[in-house]
């Protein structure tokens, strides 16, 4: 890159594409495609600088097409503070890019090229077309005069290709193909894909759905002002759930079968592979609804079950909770000032496991009960206290570097899981203590004179903790609600969509839980009522997410986390 380009420039064009072209896509993916762009005129530039000392007949490169230099402007003086003097970059395109472009920029895909990044590259170069001929550039017209379509048309196709014959070049990983894909240009949403090809872009992310699903069932069991069949509607949606998933799993499988290599890449890049997580949180959710719904119908059988899928499961997750922040470590791919609540989600599925013990201790004897309320305040404690160091890096990014994205801010809901699901752990385990009876007929500790009372300050201390957590909870539920509805109306659906459910079912049942302990009515109602929106904000987004997938908005090139 010219050093003339600095970065404070660099961060003037990632404001320019987003606040004129409207770049959606994260901020360190704008900057990438930025710092990409500028390589690739910092090179052509020398490319023909290098040819000056050459002689005339010389002066090509290779294949033999002549190329030569047209006078351009500078813009040297250009104040970029002022969108209407920014000169706006033009490319040439091939038959198959203008083939869906916007018909009212058909005379744009005949320009050519004339650029000049703030003066950072010196001068300003037309490269003429194959054929040997050369088209003098010129500028497009000032902002006012173009649509929104017709700007994200020429700056994104400018942008990827040059990105792409640079990334192609210095082995960024964003080839032609991949950049394309990215920005979706190539194959417009009204157009035809075969399954297999759409399958290719069938995320982890899917989970979401499946792990939603089943946090909303075992909110229903646990709704205290209840009315008949409710327990019925749990129960389906757990058995429903439990086919999502299979055929989750099973299109999953498909595509890293029938597309080598997406297996990898799904791991590597964190935008998709953070979302490996859901899978774990929605086997938590499937155990823990075995414990309400399981249980009472079936037999002694299921209770083992129970203690072995606990042990499995609580193996399993400390294994991804290193291995994934590993990956995460390594890549190197996340910019801190794009820090969101997700960032968190390896972990959660170990944070959980204070949550499943809370559920299945209680049906266990004093022995194994022990055991298991110990690892999962452990687990618990880890994943609240990892949550704690990633609040302040999250937070100080909201006071300098402002709210999230659009479709980004789903992703503040996490921030609610956390304080919930610890304050739901807390309160459950405490209570498991006291009906097992584990200090008062199995566990003697020394120099503790009435071991009874033991329970009975461990129910009184969660619930303090609890409440205080709860309270924190509501704070981040707040913040999140506030920036969802700021910028609904520019929201489409993605995946993320589900965090508006699953974070709030830890905050629903917490608050019935602590109404519970409180024995106060008032808070039941608000629990009630709660769990009902949760409901109906969970068939509002599964509506969207069948909506998406018809209208391509997923599993579609571009559109998906694999995209970036």
């Amino acid at each position: 890159m010219d050093p003339q380009a600095g970065p404070t420039d660099i961060e003037r064009l990632v404001a320019y594409k987003k606040d004129v072209l409207f770049d959606n896509r994260r901020e360190s993916r704008i900057r990438e495609s930025v710092e990409h762009t500028l390589q690739y005129f910092s090179n052509r530039s020398s490319r023909v600088d290098n040819m000056d000392s050459l002689p005339q007949g010389q002066q090509n490169y290779g294949g033999g097409i002549q190329q030569t230099r047209s006078p351009a402007p500078e813009y040297n003086n250009v104040d970029y503070s002022n969108q209407a003097q920014i000169p706006y970059p033009q490319m040439s395109r091939s038959p198959s890019q203008t083939r869906y472009m916007d018909s009212r920029a058909g005379s744009i895909s005949n320009q050519k090229m004339q650029y000049d990044m703030m003066g950072g590259l010196g001068r300003n170069n037309s490269v003429g077309s194959q054929n040997g001929h050369n088209t003098p550039g010129g500028h497009l017209p000032p902002r006012g005069d173009l649509s929104k379509e017709e700007k994200e048309i020429q700056f994104s196709d400018f942008d990827s290709d040059a990105a792409s014959s640079h990334g192609s070049a210095h082995g960024h990983g964003h080839g032609k193909d991949a950049t394309h894909d990215h920005h979706g240009h190539a194959i417009p949403v009204n157009g035809k894909l075969a399954f297999r090809d759409r399958l290719k872009h069938f995320t982890f992310a899917w989970y979401a759905w499946t792990m939603a699903t089943g946090g909303v069932a075992f909110t229903m069991s646990a709704i205290p002002f209840r009315f008949t069949g409710l327990t019925g509607l749990g129960t389906a949606m757990f058995i429903l759930n439990l086919f999502f998933f299979t055929g989750v799993t099973s299109l999953l499988t498909a595509r890293f079968i029938l597309h080598p290599g997406t297996l990898y890449q799904s791991l590597v890049n964190p935008h998709e592979g953070f979302f490996m997580a859901t899978f774990w949180l929605t086997v938590a959710t499937m155990i823990t609804n075995s414990t309400a719904y399981g249980i009472p119908n079936s037999g002694p059988w299921l209770v083992e079950a129970l203690r072995i899928a606990f042990w499995v499961y609580t193996v399993l997750v400390s294994i991804v909770a290193v291995a994934y922040y590993h990956v995460l470590f390594t890549v190197k791919a996340l910019v801190i000032t794009n820090v969101l609540p997700g960032w968190i989600l390896p972990i959660f599925p170990a944070m959980l496991v204070g949550t499943l013990a809370s559920a299945i201790a209680k049906s266990q004897t004093a022995e194994h009960a022990l055991p298991m309320l110990i690892c999962g305040l452990s687990y618990q404690g880890l994943g609240m206290m990892l949550a704690l160091m990633m609040y302040p890096i999250y937070f100080g990014r909201l006071m300098t570097s402002g709210l999230p994205a659009d479709q980004s801010r789903p992703a503040m809901y996490i921030a609610v899981g956390p304080p919930s699901f610890t304050a739901l752990a807390l309160i459950g385990m405490a209570q498991d203590v006291k009906i097992t009876k584990i200090f008062s007929t199995y566990l003697k500790l020394p120099n503790i004179d009435n071991p009874g009372m033991i329970e009975d300050l461990f129910q009184l201390l969660a619930l303090l903790a609890a409440i205080a957590l709860w309270v924190f909870a509501a704070w981040c539920f707040c913040i999140a609600i506030v920036a969802m509805f700021e910028a609904i109306h520019r929201n489409n659906f993605h995946l993320n969509w589900y965090a508006k459910v699953f974070p709030n079912v830890g905050f629903t049942l917490a608050t019935i839980n602590i109404g519970t302990r409180l024995n106060s009515s008032a808070i039941l109602m608000v629990g009630t009522a709660m769990a009902v929106m949760l409901f109906f904000a969970y068939l509002l987004v599964f509506f969207c997410h069948i909506k998406a997938v018809i209208k391509h908005d997923i599993m579609w090139p571009g559109k998906d986390e694999d995209a970036h």
